[in-house]
């Protein structure tokens, strides 16, 4: 497995989350770059078009084997599970991420349900947002279960932003349950603009669902240190402010891909901070978490 270590680092592949990065502490610094590359690895096995989908499995079954093992051939597998023994971050947590990518490799995918969403969501962004807990050293269960709704959200966030480019991967992350065009072909949808608005007035009601779980995870930020709740809110309000601006757009992510320019990620950065210090205490979405609590029930998640 031919890597190249750069291409997987957050300043090549993710402006908003490198932007944000920027902002912690030194010491973690390297830890979260190699949890990024290690995650960003799993992704581009799973998206890897040069790839067939049984070469693909193959390669994360190998990953998930190492990781059991507690050692592997591939540096950036390596440095992942030495910063998961230096973290004491359980062996299921990256397993549950792999287990995420792999469903996108069964087939299309045809999210049914919100749960099941919620479920793979867990597993390939709300994992993350647990790692990186682990990493900066929070223990308090609350806390960790704020990270994984941040993760989540940031997870809905992308999958409203990245519809088209999914579909043409026979992917539909949107469940049917709120869809209110239930088909999946993805040479219908694409070509016809009615069906597409249809979808995009769907996106909207997603993105309400990620906004209540961007709240409930602001209120674990709120209690944070500084040092590491300033960039974590940061990236939360960057990626919500994709969201927004999907919204301000009607759902309409058919033309151009959604992001924030460089001075928009200055001025909501700051706007951010001020927010982080000075903002009224948030109500916290009970009936959201509980949701979100249910799942990771039945995942057997454990938060110690």
């Amino acid at each position: 497995m031919k890597i190249n270590e750069k291409k997987l680092t957050l300043k090549y592949r993710a402006k908003t989350f490198y932007f944000a990065s920027l902002f912690l502490p030194t010491k973690i610094k390297k830890d979260i770059e190699n949890l990024y590359i290690f995650c960003r690895l799993l992704d581009d096995l799973g998206d890897n078009q040069n790839l067939s989908k049984i070469e693909s499995s193959k390669k994360l079954k190998e990953v998930k084997e190492q990781i059991k093992k507690k050692k592997s051939t591939f540096p950036v597998v390596q440095k992942f599970i030495e910063l998961m023994i230096k973290h004491k971050i359980n062996e299921n947590v990256p397993i549950e991420l792999i287990k995420g990518i792999e469903y996108d490799l069964k087939g299309k995918v045809n999210v049914k349900t919100f749960e099941e969403l919620v479920k793979y969501s867990y597993q390939v962004a709300g994992t993350v947002g647990y790692m990186f807990c682990k990493i900066i050293g929070v223990k308090e269960k609350k806390l960790i279960l704020g990270g994984i709704q941040l993760g989540i959200a940031m997870q809905l966030t992308n999958i409203s932003r990245d519809v088209a480019e999914d579909l043409k991967m026979n992917r539909i992350y949107i469940p049917r349950s709120i869809r209110s065009y239930k088909n999946n072909d993805k040479e219908i949808i694409l070509r016809n603009n009615d069906i597409k608005k249809r979808l995009s007035k769907d996106l909207l009601v997603l993105l309400k669902k990620a906004d209540f779980l961007y709240e409930n995870a602001w209120i674990s930020i709120n209690v944070l240190k500084k040092k590491y709740g300033i960039p974590i809110s940061i990236a939360a309000e960057l990626y919500r402010k994709i969201g927004k601006k999907i919204i301000n757009k009607k759902g309409n992510i058919w033309i151009n891909r959604i992001y924030v320019n460089f001075i928009e990620k200055v001025f909501f950065s700051l706007t951010t901070i001020f927010k982080l210090y000075f903002s009224k205490k948030l109500s916290l979405k009970a009936d959201v978490e509980k949701q979100v609590t249910l799942m990771l029930r039945k995942l057997n998640v454990k938060f110690n």
